[in-house]
């Protein structure tokens, strides 16, 4: 993967914002040069992306070593990404610095909008890998992704494209930037809307159209400000789960997945569709005080909705008396402000203050009046961070330091209904996270070697949801608390060590990682868990309880090997498991969803200025995933075929106007090997080819 990054810096006094090379943010929050870096990170630049002809973010994340994504019947619908061996909710998800996560979610992260950011208007993807919570805050337990804007150019530069496939595919884009000659001012903007009429049944239509922008703006020599907006507006036509099949063993036996034998797969489901909507709105300040001192200050207003949509046709379960509607919507307003300073040279100290306000809402509507709900819940929180950055002998060892203390406070939901639960309750102040974060490196001149070691402690702030989440009747109109409003945040503790060895004239790195995770506290469900104070709990509900392990090891290579010749390649190694069974009366510790070995490679060869062709593979082997029976009421674990899917991309360019306008034809085939499988019982695309065409200049 490539490594470049960009951002605000300062230089010679004044606010840069420009290209630096190997310079990152994702590690520290802070622009920082590869080399120094003291953790486990990986670029996907904008270069990448263009080759490898992504057009989703859980694609371009695929063949980063230790994670594992899975995405549940094609484009658009449910994605998760699960770090060294966690679950879904232990990666946190930024746009620009800030966190995108659904308040709404029962674990309230970002699950429900992943499969919506697409790729438009260029940027890079900045992925941390281990504890990031003493920068980033909640669910950034196992990891970061950080999808980072486009920086304007000098000038006016832009590209419009139009692409073509199977499945019913198609897809509109282009982006522009400007410039002025001077630097001082400058803006981004793309858009693009991507369409599957068909999809893997015939009948999965879904369609997603995406809006980002970008203004920056220096109006004095030592001031800059910046404004971005996100927009996801989607819609998915959803299926119905796969269930049991035949006559099943005992809940203990592992079930090896036969489709159509022992189980069936995802089945078309007419009437069950969705309609999502993200909205980020994004606005920072950066003001040079002296060459010592820099003040930022920033502010994200986010949106989430999902309106979900489902009648009684279809398999298994489905709603009873007609149509049955859901919405749920969410907001969050973040507020930072932070200053660093820098008392000698090689060391930045930051101290930073952090509010956040989050609101969430459930509204039901049925065929009877009696199937209507409605709920409204807020919390919000108060956070201080301070963070170090040392750098000796030349910057040749490195030390990185942090804390974070976060402080909680609740509001009582509000229901429709008479004689909802949690009214009777006094609310007290929620247990206070505090979250520790150390890393060091020493790079060796002579030999091109450098080791590396992090040890942190992550958390999770308790879902609205896990806090105050209900269980509504229409029978007896009534809600049925599940939550508990004094949970304590999840904490783990996490360490990772490594080696990277460059060789070659730097044209050849080779990196392995050890990676160690113990979910310390953790937030279960169970079907008998204590009452509220006085609010009763009988069907159950969320608990504080001890979590699993994972560890492991993952090793990469980025290879050089011409000037028209780059390899990604990457192999994991993990073993996680949890203290009891994710199935109850199962007996299998072992974390289901996670493979224990994951391959990767990404390859591009460039012949000449014109064209370029680009391979991209992943893989990994047998894993185990629960499949509910719909007939016995029961849950049985099946193990599931790895997935085994290679790409290939071909892209040509032909200069036009004199090199200030060029043609570019491009096309893709996915699953080039047209290899079958299925995740977690979820049929995926077969052999699949799409063609495009476009300008760029």
């Amino acid at each position: 993967h490539g490594n470049r990054n960009a951002g605000v810096r300062v230089k010679n006094g004044e606010v840069t914002v420009s290209n630096f090379g190997e310079v990152i943010v994702i590690s520290t929050g802070a622009s920082q040069p590869l080399s120094n870096v003291s953790k486990t990170v990986n670029i996907i630049d904008e270069i990448e992306i263009r080759d490898r002809n992504e057009i989703s973010l859980i694609g371009a994340l695929a063949t980063v070593p230790g994670f594992r994504v899975q995405q549940l019947g094609g484009f658009g619908r449910t994605a998760s990404i699960k770090t060294r061996g966690l679950r879904n909710q232990d990666t946190a998800v930024l746009i620009d610095g800030f966190r995108v996560r659904d308040p709404a979610a029962i674990t309230g992260d970002a699950s429900p909008f992943l499969s919506d950011i697409t790729l438009s208007s260029g940027g890079r993807i900045e992925v941390l890998r281990g504890s990031g919570s003493s920068v980033y805050g909640t669910n950034a337990i196992g990891g970061v992704i950080d999808f980072r804007s486009a920086e304007p150019k000098r000038g006016i530069n832009g590209q419009f494209a139009g692409e073509y496939g199977s499945l019913g595919m198609s897809r509109y884009s282009g982006n522009m930037t400007a410039g002025t000659s001077d630097g001082k001012a400058g803006f981004t903007v793309g858009a693009s809307r991507t369409a599957f009429t068909e999809g893997i049944d015939g009948e999965d239509d879904a369609n997603n159209n995406s809006y980002r922008g970008r203004v920056d703006f220096n109006p004095f020599a030592k001031t800059h400000i910046s404004g971005r907006f996100f927009i996801s507006d989607a819609f998915v036509r959803l299926n119905s789960g796969p269930d049991t099949l035949g006559t099943l063993p005992g809940i203990a036996t592992i079930i090896t997945a036969d489709p159509g034998a022992n189980f069936l797969p995802d089945a078309n489901d007419p009437d069950n569709l969705q309609r999502s909507d993200i909205f980020s709105g994004q606005i920072s300040l950066t003001q040079i005080v002296d060459s010592k001192l820099v003040l930022t200050a920033g502010y994200q207003g986010l949106r989430t909705s999902r309106k979900n949509e489902n009648g009684g046709r279809g398999s298994g379960f489905q709603p009873f008396g007609g149509v049955q509607k859901s919405t749920f919507d969410g907001q969050i307003h973040t507020l930072n402000a932070k200053a660093e300073w820098s008392p000698i040279v090689n060391n930045l100290v930051t101290v930073g203050y952090e509010f956040e306000a989050e609101k969430y809402g459930n509204e039901g509507v049925g065929p009877f009046a009696s199937n209507d709900f409605l709920t409204r819940v807020n919390q919000s929180s108060n956070t201080i961070f301070v963070q170090n950055l040392l750098g000796l002998f030349g910057d040749r060892l490195q030390f990185a330091g942090g804390f974070r203390a976060q402080f909680f406070a609740l509001e009582l939901p509000v229901f429709s209904v008479n004689n909802a639960p949690y009214n009777i309750l006094t609310l007290n102040s929620p247990p206070t996270s505090y979250t520790f974060d150390g890393a060091t490196s020493y790079f060796f001149n002579s030999t091109g070697t450098k080791i590396r070691a992090h040890v942190g402690n992550g958390y999770r702030v308790p879902s609205l949801y896990e806090r105050f989440g209900s269980f509504y009747s229409s029978f007896s109109q009534n809600f049925t608390a599940l939550g508990d409003p004094n949970l304590k945040p999840e904490r783990t503790i996490a360490f990772d060590a490594g080696l990277e060895q460059n060789l070659a004239g730097d044209r050849l790195r080779l990196s392995a990682t050890y990676f160690y995770t113990k979910l310390i506290n953790t937030i279960g469900y169970a079907n008998a868990v204590p009452d509220i104070g006085s609010t009763a709990r009988p069907f159950g509900g969320y608990f504080n309880n001890e979590g699993g392990i994972a560890r492991g090891a993952e090793f990469s290579g980025d290879m050089k090997i011409f000037h028209d010749l780059s390899v990604f390649s990457s192999y994991t190694y993990t073993n996680s498991d949890q203290r009891e069974s994710q199935v109850t009366g199962s007996g299998v510790l072992k974390t289901l969803g996670i493979a224990d070995h994951q391959f990767s490679i990404v390859a591009t060869k460039r012949f000449g200025s014109r064209f370029s062709l680009n391979f991209d593979f992943a893989s990994s082997s047998s894993y185990l995933a629960p499949i509910f029976s719909n007939s016995i009421f029961s849950t049985r674990i099946y193990r599931f075929d790895g997935i085994r899917k290679g790409d290939l991309t071909g892209r040509y360019e032909i200069p036009v106007l004199a090199e200030r306008l060029r043609l570019v034809l491009f096309g893709t085939l996915e699953n080039a090997f047209g290899n079958e499988y299925y995740e977690n019982g979820f049929r995926t695309n077969g052999r699949t080819g799409r063609v495009g065409a476009g300008f760029s200049f």
